[in-house]
């Protein structure tokens, strides 16, 4: 029913696109028990929750390709949905109704298919992981797998953020800081260590410790000083970026990832061994001015 409202508030009347973009819906609310493709779609206006939900959908198979199954078919499944990718750019649809609504919402948008370059040279350095060396390495990855996001932002605003591209790219990479905070058991079960080596050093932090999960007195002062890149920046972003159009998204966003960031504190030295998810009611109030703007959709 809801996904209905917000095909026809879209102007999407194609029955093969509005049964495509019902897929992506559902598989966009499906994953990590809904709650990130959830958030994403309700933080949206209506007109544009089907392309939201075909591009979490999308990036969220490319991800699985990069980051589930035996590390051994991670290379070839994702060199498969690369090719699956660019032929249906070329072909200008595709029977998988997650590639067709993408190519579709692409198309529509006016958004350039390097961005999904950008994000597929981020992934595969997942699947070739290798330990980063400096900040400024993980920044410049977390720009690379999240580079549709900051098209479809340019694109449902209908504005040129070139202005403040540089401000959302830090945004974005403290967001991923804080993700990779709050995962950083899993991570390591999957042997991807996602804190750079240089932050380890200063602190007298052994990297094999922290691989084998063995928690020393110097982590809990490297993990302060990660949490407090985050919260000692968020705030004054979001304050810069107050009189854009996407400042109410980068608001919630940087809220709900100072929500991460308080249950990493928390958790302590059980942040090696299970990953941190405050309870869903306090993402809510961080999301609930923005969700109060799109109803009743």
């Amino acid at each position: 029913m809801l996904v209905r409202r917000w095909l026809d508030a879209a102007g999407i009347t194609d029955p093969v696109l509005r049964h495509c973009y019902t897929v992506c819906a559902r598989e966009a609310s499906g994953f990590d028990g809904g709650r990130a493709g959830w958030a994403a779609l309700r933080l949206m206006p209506a007109e544009a929750r089907p392309c939201t939900a075909a591009l979490v959908a999308y990036g969220r198979r490319a991800d699985a390709c990069a980051d589930t199954g035996p590390v051994e078919d991670r290379q070839h499944r994702l060199a498969e949905f690369a090719e699956a990718t660019w032929a249906a750019f070329a072909a200008g649809g595709s029977r998988d109704p997650v590639l067709h609504a993408t190519v579709h919402t692409y198309r529509t948008f006016g958004m350039p298919p390097s961005l999904i370059e950008d994000m597929f040279t981020g992934m595969q350095r997942d699947v070739d992981f290798r330990d980063f060396t400096t900040y400024a390495e993980l920044c410049q990855w977390a720009v690379q797998v999240n580079a549709p996001f900051y098209g479809v932002l340019c694109a449902l605003t209908g504005n040129d953020l070139t202005e403040v591209q540089p401000l959302l790219h830090e945004h974005g990479d403290l967001c991923q800081l804080a993700d990779a905070l709050c995962d950083l058991s899993q991570d390591l079960d999957d042997g991807r260590l996602y804190l750079p080596l240089e932050d380890l050093h200063q602190f007298g932090v052994r990297p094999e410790d922290v691989k084998a999960k063995r928690w020393t007195p110097p982590m809990a002062d490297l993990i302060a000083f990660e949490a407090a890149r985050v919260t000692g920046r968020l705030p004054a972003l979001a304050a810069e970026l107050e009189h854009t159009p996407v400042s109410p998204f980068t608001r919630a966003v940087g809220e709900h990832c100072m929500l991460l960031v308080a249950g990493v504190l928390a958790a302590g030295q059980d942040v090696l061994h299970r990953p941190v998810q405050p309870p869903m009611g306090h993402f809510l109030n961080a999301w609930r001015p923005l969700m109060r703007a799109v109803i009743p959709c």
